[in-house]
């Protein structure tokens, strides 16, 4: 006897998606609002009863969601909403200088931003000075090399006008480009392995996508504009 398997039918299907969409989906404790867990912000609270940010959501434990903003995770902390929703006596963790959980969690995104230049210069992904980048831009304008995607220009916040108006009329002609300032020279020479460095480019690529994700959550958790495309974050 042979057995046929018979196919799920269009509502069982849609039951399913249903389903998996709402396991996706996770309150914030603060605003109210149901969002994908990809656009909330996971805490969890650990052996000690402190509550620890689990920006990943691979820590074991019940999940505590937030908005991934600065403002909202201050006012869970101020209100005490870690402890109501973990449903016992609980208290927000302070960082290794004794801030507060809000500015730690600030400066753990913003060492992933400056970590992914890093990761970009290692995998050649990465061009710094003037020079190189205002080559690397024109290369783009004539099409060399056939690069799709965006390319990621930084400047740094502290640099002088002139030198960012030059480069930002170019990035303006070639399009495609997405404008970062965020990081003063010093950052941006930490991540170019030199003391400072004013201009920098990410190639189009996995590398540029990278550092363009860590920014955007930077921004959004400052409460910046981070637009979702053609992102321009220069002042």
């Amino acid at each position: 006897m042979i057995a046929v398997e018979q196919a799920p039918s269009e509502t069982t299907e849609t039951g399913r998606h249903a389903g998996a969409t709402q396991r996706s989906m996770r309150r914030c404790l603060v605003t109210g609002d149901v969002r994908p867990r990809s656009e909330l912000m996971r805490f969890v609270v650990g052996p000690d009863d402190l509550v620890v940010p689990d920006l990943d959501a691979r820590l074991p434990g019940r999940g505590l969601w937030l908005t991934g903003r600065r403002d909202i995770v201050a006012q869970a902390c101020a209100k005490r909403v870690f402890a109501r929703g973990a449903k016992r006596n609980v208290a927000p963790m302070t960082g290794p200088e004794g801030e507060s959980l809000e500015l730690f969690v600030e400066a753990v995104l913003f060492r992933r931003a400056v970590g992914a230049l890093t990761m970009a210069r290692k995998a050649g992904a990465y061009v710094s000075g003037f020079e190189k980048v205002r080559a690397a831009l024109s290369g783009r304008d004539k099409n060399e090399g056939g690069s799709t995607g965006d390319t990621v220009l930084l400047c740094a916040s502290d640099a002088g006008e002139d030198g960012r108006d030059k480069i930002a009329r170019l990035a303006d002609r070639v399009g495609g480009v997405a404008r970062v300032d965020i990081f003063d020279a010093a950052e941006l020479g930490a991540a170019s392995g030199r003391e400072h460095t004013v201009h920098a480019v990410v190639l189009p690529g996995g590398a540029a996508q990278h550092v363009l994700e860590t920014v955007r959550a930077y921004t959004a958790y400052r409460g910046d504009l981070a637009p979702a495309a053609d992102i321009d974050l220069m002042d």
